[in-house]
């Protein structure tokens, strides 16, 4: 029986597949999970979401596109993070897509993670104007002493001066409230103006569509809520996206599945 540990670091994953300096998307995985608060699994993500892909019809009836037929699509594979270690990991992230940019400045960049914590390095290196999160959770505790994790990474992004719009919370602390108001996040898509990087958690949805995430929180969003908030984004300036929070131990769960289906609609707008 293949493990799941055994197919981490699975580099492939559908096919054709085009070199990354002609490609239209590239894919990243970014298995990492090692953070004091992070509930483990996440680290699966981008093998079980590249199996989800596989098994999934890529043709959309709603705008008559078929992003894996009409896109070319190169996929990276992982990125070889240090479990336990977030720095060296954000270092590599960085790393990895400045070299990405320097063979191919037009490739839209495809991020699976992954606990949410590495979104923080992701924006750090495309440096978007706005980040637009799709979350049930704010993420905006205030980390001591440089304390990264899941839940202060949009507090650490909000310092270093990216503007953030969150849609889909339902759940945060009376610190996170504070610093919501104190750096005037918004709450809807109106007046962006310049590049926008699109992160998604799945636990916007509501569990009983992804019941395999990080954290859980009942009222969230359906798929077809979160489908066109997607299209709505991508009505801005997208210069990139990432999916994370998929906590399966198992192949083909609804939550990779839906994922998958995630990412596809995004790409339908490109």
């Amino acid at each position: 029986m293949v493990k799941l540990t055994d197919l981490l670091f699975a580099s492939k994953s559908f096919v054709p597949e085009y070199e990354l300096k002609e490609a239209d998307v590239c894919f990243l995985g970014i298995p990492f999970d090692s953070t004091a608060s992070s509930v483990g699994n996440q680290r699966f993500g981008p093998v079980l979401v590249r199996q989800s892909l596989k098994n999934i019809i890529t043709y959309l009836p709603h705008n008559k596109k078929n992003p894996f037929r009409d896109l070319k699509i190169c996929d990276l594979g992982d990125i070889d993070v240090v479990f336990g270690d977030y720095e060296e990991t954000a270092y590599r992230i960085k790393d990895t897509i400045e070299s990405v940019r320097k063979i191919n400045k037009k490739v839209f960049p495809v991020f699976i993670g992954g606990e949410h914590l590495v979104t923080l390095p992701i924006v750090e290196a495309l440096k978007p104007r706005t980040i637009v999160q799709l979350d049930a959770h704010r993420d905006l505790v205030k980390g001591e002493e440089e304390t990264y994790a899941h839940n202060t990474w949009a507090y650490f992004a909000l310092n270093k001066g990216f503007k953030l719009v969150q849609l889909g919370a339902r759940c945060w602390d009376e610190e996170e409230e504070k610093h919501h108001k104190k750096f005037k996040v918004a709450k809807n898509l109106r007046g962006i103006k310049g590049s926008v990087y699109l992160t998604i958690d799945m636990d916007v949805f509501d569990p009983s569509y992804a019941p395999d995430t990080g954290f859980h929180e009942p009222g969230g969003l359906s798929p077809g809520q979160v489908f066109k908030l997607i299209d709505q984004v991508f009505e801005k300036k997208v210069v990139g996206m990432d999916i994370m929070e998929i906590a399966s131990n198992r192949f083909n769960t609804p939550t990779s599945s839906l994922a998958a289906r995630t990412i596809l609609r995004a790409l339908g707008n490109l």
